[in-house]
């Protein structure tokens, strides 16, 4: 067991060596030999020198107060709170977090929405099914007329009332 797990460390590290570029390998290159000696080594400095504490704090305050702009639709906004995520590998924030922050940042109606497509609660709903919903729901978003949705949002109802009674 031993062998398997320093093996499959020696090929995480070579493999991760292979995705480095640029200025990433000269920062690689200038290391002190012998300072990496796992993995989970490589990982630590490689975190620590591209994503500081700062930034790190600056990304996932990104994360958590996610709010969806008006102007994107459900696909628009899961993909940038995606990207949000991505941007920040050490943000350490489970899913549950994650799926909380992103229903809890959506508009009234975009709860109702996502709430009628779950058939309750979303919330209430597990992890998983929460999750692939989200994401189902998203990745058909091309299949929907919006343009329904953009008309309600842009039209104003006048009304007009008058004292006077019609003569007939």
């Amino acid at each position: 067991m031993k062998q398997n797990e320093f093996f499959d460390d020696a090929l995480c590290l070579s493999l991760f060596l292979f995705s480095l570029t640029h200025h990433t390998t000269a920062w690689y290159d200038r290391l002190p030999r012998n300072s990496i000696q796992s993995f989970n080594d490589m990982m630590r400095k490689f975190l620590l020198e591209y994503f500081p504490p700062s930034m790190v704090t600056k990304l996932r305050n990104e994360i958590t107060n996610f709010k969806k702009d008006l102007n994107k639709s459900l696909f628009e906004a899961w993909e940038h709170y995606k990207l949000s995520i991505d941007w920040c590998p050490n943000h350490n924030m489970l899913l549950v977090t994650q799926i909380d922050m992103f229903y809890n940042g959506l508009t009234l109606r975009l709860w109702d929405t996502v709430n009628a497509a779950v058939g309750g609660t979303f919330m209430k709903k597990r992890l998983e099914e929460c999750y692939d919903l989200i994401e189902n729901m998203t990745a058909h978003h091309n299949h929907w007329d919006t343009s329904a949705t953009r008309y309600e949002t842009s039209r104003t109802i006048s009304s007009t009332t008058t004292t006077s009674i019609p003569q007939y």
